[in-house]
């Protein structure tokens, strides 16, 4: 839940209008958790990945999305996901399941 000065600190960063907008899809939770990975208020909206259960599953979900990983590839290749998502959580950070872009 977000505390008193993270709401004030959202207002006062990108105003209330803004901030209520935002709040329709980034909830609360996932607010605190930007706090929680050091990104700024007005950072929140473009910084926002989404939430996951996993390094492993965001990387999948991510690289899938953008094309760089075919959805419908043949089950007979592997990939390390684990290993995949070491690398490209350089550029992200999560707390509580949701990620961020830094």
């Amino acid at each position: 839940m977000l505390t008193y000065t993270q709401t004030k600190e959202c207002i006062i960063s990108i105003g209330k209008e803004k901030f209520a907008e935002i709040l329709k899809y980034i909830n609360e939770e996932a607010i605190e958790s930007a706090f929680e990975c050091g990104i700024f208020p007005e950072n929140i909206e473009d910084s926002y990945s989404g939430q996951y259960w996993s390094d492993e599953e965001f990387t999948q979900e991510l690289l899938e999305s953008c094309g760089d990983v075919p959805s419908d590839m043949p089950w007979y290749v592997e990939i390390d996901w684990s290993k995949t998502a070491e690398h490209i959580m350089a550029d992200y950070e999560e707390h509580n399941g949701y990620y961020w872009r830094i």
